[in-house]
């Protein structure tokens, strides 16, 4: 059984000390790739650094909604370079309506420019949304969504919003939050989403799954995720396991 996690922060500060054994335990969980998501510039080095080290991991380079400071919009010029770099995808961009004092216009100014980097450079995008569903669905209709797509991580939109997002070849990620107290609505989404758009992911070092609360949350616990995922849709782990692993070879070019 072989898994993809495309949602991950492998340059945390959590794992400095033990990325070889996280790493380890990742693989005998059957996790075969990883896609660690950047949330800055001071993360970007690091980030491609690791990704030499450890073939498994594949990088995204981007500037986090939670992380945009006037100072920093010199930056963005430097993601045109990021198919040279290594980067497979933009990420971690997006909105976020539900953080306390941000500038969301200067949020918008951010999103709108990596996105516009992402479809000139024919890269996949990684994004974060929280409240703000019209207003990236608005950008998409003003810079374009890039050919080959993205995922919106940890997705908790409706059904509604997630066929406005497919129209656009988005597919959806699921974390932690399907081992939490089932509800219809996420049951919809699932059954709506699956096959052709899914994905799993981990979202490590944060949001761990119910099954093991400590943080910090860690990619082998994307066994849980698959687990949960499989008992909402009715599927065996391991026809999800494979589809959503080819689903993420398809997005990012994985040759899986």
């Amino acid at each position: 059984m072989r898994l993809v996690d495309v949602h991950c922060h492998l340059e945390s500060d959590y794992f400095r000390d033990s990325l070889e054994t996280i790493l380890r335990d990742a693989a005998r969980a059957g996790v075969v790739r990883l896609i660690t998501s950047t949330t800055g510039p001071d993360e970007w080095e690091r980030s491609a650094s690791i990704s030499a080290r450890f073939p498994e991991v594949k990088f995204a380079l981007g500037i986090h909604p939670w992380y945009c400071k006037p100072e920093d919009l010199p930056f963005i010029d430097e993601l045109a370079y990021a198919r040279d770099r290594g980067a497979i995808a933009l990420g971690e961009i997006g909105l976020d309506s539900k953080i306390e004092n941000s500038d969301f216009e200067l949020q918008r100014l951010f999103f709108e420019r990596q996105l516009a980097i992402a479809r000139d450079l024919d890269l996949p995008v990684v994004l974060h949304c929280r409240g703000a569903f019209d207003a990236m669905h608005a950008a998409f209709r003003k810079i374009g969504a890039p050919a080959r797509g993205g995922l919106l991580h940890s997705f908790s939109g409706s059904v509604e919003i997630a066929e406005t997002f497919m129209k656009h070849g988005m597919m959806f990620s699921f974390g932690g939050a399907l081992t939490f107290r089932n509800s219809k609505k996420k049951a919809a989404v699932l059954k709506r989403v699956y096959p052709d758009h899914m994905l799993l992911e981990t979202d490590a070092p944060d949001i761990p799954p119910v099954e093991s609360r400590e943080m910090p949350n860690v990619p082998a616990n994307i066994r849980y995720n698959l687990r949960a995922a499989a008992e909402i849709l009715g599927k065996s782990e391991e026809e999800i396991a494979e589809t959503t692993t080819m689903n993420a070879s398809r997005l990012f070019g994985l040759g899986l």
